[in-house]
């Protein structure tokens, strides 16, 4: 795009990046580059597919309010229409939904749905926020979108927040190591050996990298593991035992879902030898390809292009 044949373009880009991007000073230059590139792009229908990616692929979302450093957590929600009444053959008052498929409400690129934000704090603070910052990942990069908020809302009884559609976002590699994640109908778990007189726990993986993974628990789970201890683990994938391998619990995290507060732990793998490494590299490998399988499964059938 040739920005200096609109300087009215070129002032708005660089407003919106100077707000919500304050990390990098971008001049014309860079931001013609960035442009070129594809790692910045402002237009509606160029925010859209990654909005749908992160609605249908359940992604966690990061959540920074006024580029203050603590990160809420979140995921993007869908809003169908409200059911309509009307009247049948026999003059009854009936309800009924107005067809709709999942994620429908983005394509009118009017507003975004999120859940209410974890830790809870930030549901409080958000109402005296003047810019916000939406950030998740996808399999090369990270994905960042600036909005507003508006207001908190109800979606079909839940309590949800509504926001402005994004009105800038950018591409950013290399932010992270690669985490798979792991599709629901994997058959993937992994066993914590027990500790202070515990038994074994066995539940589902919820991601993984070459350096670790986060596994799901329950509430009363929480009590089980403490941070920064050393637990044994076993990575089962179909019944066989991939891997056993300790690992020192890092966090322990909880976010909005679509079953409720669901909460984690999450992990860093102790990599002591070269074998160990390769064998979680190889399970890393298993599961990027699944989820890669499901994305593009979600993406013939809702005929949208998902962002892998």
């Amino acid at each position: 795009m040739e920005l200096d044949k609109n300087l009215s373009l070129n002032e708005r880009l660089e407003h919106r990046l100077s707000l919500f991007f304050a990390d990098i000073a971008y001049s014309s230059e860079m931001i013609e580059e960035e442009l070129d590139a594809g790692n910045i792009f402002f237009k509606p229908a160029d925010i859209l597919p990654f909005l749908q990616t992160a609605l249908l692929d359940e992604k966690m979302v990061e959540v920074e309010l006024n580029g203050i450093t603590q990160v809420y957590f979140t995921k993007v929600h869908d809003h169908p229409p409200e059911a309509i009444e009307k009247i049948d053959e026999d003059d009854n008052t009936i309800l009924e939904k107005p067809k709709y498929s999942t994620g429908d409400y983005l394509k009118k690129m009017s507003h975004l749905i999120l859940l209410p934000l974890e830790p809870g704090m930030g549901n409080f603070n958000i109402r005296y926020t003047n810019k916000i910052l939406l950030r998740f990942f996808t399999a090369t990069y990270a994905v960042e979108l600036g909005t507003f908020f508006q207001d908190l809302t109800e979606v079909e009884e839940l309590p949800v927040l509504r926001f402005d559609y994004p009105v800038i976002g950018r591409i950013v590699r290399g932010t992270r190591e690669y985490r798979a994640k792991v599709p629901e109908k994997m058959d993937i778990k992994i066993m914590i050996m027990g500790k202070r007189k515990q038994k074994k726990l066995t539940t589902r993986l919820i991601n993984i990298s070459a350096s670790g993974f986060s596994f799901s628990i329950q509430k009363k789970q929480q009590g089980l593991f403490l941070i920064d201890e050393v637990r044994s683990m076993d990575i089962i994938l179909a019944g066989v035992m991939m891997i056993s391998l300790k690992g020192t619990i890092r966090h322990i995290s909880k976010i909005r879902g679509k079953k409720g507060t669901e909460f984690s732990c999450g992990v860093k793998a102790d990599l002591v030898t070269r074998a160990i490494a390769a064998r979680l590299e190889e399970i890393v490998a298993t599961v990027q390809r699944a989820h890669l399988r499901e994305i593009s499964e979600l993406s013939l059938e809702s005929g949208l292009s998902l962002i892998t």
